[in-house]
């Protein structure tokens, strides 16, 4: 009996050495990689960026990639976003639309000012994720609204991006491309529905 004891709290001991040297968890961002943009004076009309809506698969800190050609999901347990996915897309379309939209006399209003603008940019991410060594996918539907809630224009972005490995960093720079790429086509599609330069 005493011997099972001893046994008992020597599983017990290493089972929480093991715990306490964990592997680190590895945090990652979507980036634009654009210059910062100044402006002595901003113009009169706004454009806000909306909170972005992503699926429930993907509203997850663990960063999401497929298996192959399945639909079976893998969420990392040590590879994270380092904000939520939805506050990510949103920031690097707020980046990217910024310098273009002022080009076209409109502001693009910055994080944490919700005021009411006389545009609003709705964004639906459908998909964004991918499969090592294969390829990662982006589907997004995107409403553009003006002050009064006036459906001014609707589409569907839809993007893909080989991933050349097998590591987080690869698949989350595909992906952060993807976004920029998306926020490019808007700079394109909405100064026509805004009154600026198309």
């Amino acid at each position: 009996m005493q011997r099972y004891a001893l046994y008992t709290l020597m599983a017990f001991v290493v089972l929480m050495a093991a715990c306490s040297r964990s592997t680190p968890t590895n945090y990652y961002l979507l980036e634009s990689r654009l210059t910062p943009v100044s402006a002595e004076s901003l113009p009169g009309k706004n454009l806000r960026v909306a909170p972005v809506t992503v699926p429930e698969y993907l509203d997850r800190d663990g960063i999401v990639s497929r298996v192959g050609e399945s639909t079976q999901l893998v969420v990392a347990q040590f590879h994270s976003w380092a904000e939520p996915l939805s506050h990510g897309v949103r920031r690097v379309t707020r980046e990217v639309l910024t310098r273009p939209m002022l080009d076209n006399g409109i502001n693009v209003l910055p994080a944490g000012d919700e005021s009411t603008a006389d545009y609003v940019l709705y964004l639906d991410v459908q998909r964004l994720d991918g499969n090592f060594d294969q390829k990662a996918v982006l589907d997004v539907r995107w409403t553009l609204r003006s002050k009064y809630n006036d459906v001014l224009a609707r589409g569907i972005y839809v993007d893909e991006e080989d991933v050349a490995g097998k590591s987080y960093d690869i698949l989350t720079a595909a992906e952060s491309r993807m976004v920029q790429r998306m926020a490019e086509h808007l700079t394109q599609r909405l100064p026509g529905f805004t009154g600026g330069r198309q």
